[in-house]
């Protein structure tokens, strides 16, 4: 008796803590923003002299594309500057495409300062074990898409 108390007890633990699967739409929204941090961060930084600095946003920039990305996720080498690429208040989720385990979120990043520059992006997600992973960020232009992590 005393075992199936504690299994039930277990299980409705273990249920009531489940979280929900955030949506590729959520997935691309933080991203963004943790995007936009580290960007900052790097940039705020570059001129360090530091090694301890410079390993650092080495290693922020890996846990972001880990927090989103499988582990065996292969990026290109760093890039920020004194605009981020990605901004919560210039990039904004115009469309999601969702077939099955596969998902597109596509944006629209607009310059603040200067409105005619524009960059269309598109976020690439698979569903894995129950959770989206973002296996590949892509800027859009006329011309085709390209790689951007």
């Amino acid at each position: 008796m005393k075992i199936i108390t504690l299994i039930l007890l277990l299980t409705i633990n273990c249920n009531g803590q489940k979280k929900a699967m955030k949506t590729p739409t959520e997935l691309t929204n933080e991203f963004i923003i943790d995007y936009k941090n580290w960007n900052d961060f790097a940039f705020a930084n570059k001129e360090s002299k530091d090694e301890n600095i410079k390993y650092k946003i080495g290693k922020k920039y890996d846990d972001l594309i880990l927090k989103f990305c499988s582990p065996e996720k292969k990026y290109q080498g760093l890039a920020y500057g004194s605009n981020s690429d990605h901004c919560p208040k210039q990039e904004l989720v115009i469309e999601e495409i969702i077939d099955s385990a596969k998902a597109i979120v596509k944006t629209k990043f607009t310059n603040e300062k200067f409105s005619f520059i524009k960059h269309d992006y598109e976020y690439h997600f698979t569903l894995i074990e129950d959770k989206w992973i973002l296996e590949e960020l892509y800027l859009v232009d006329d011309d085709g898409k390209y790689k951007s992590l």
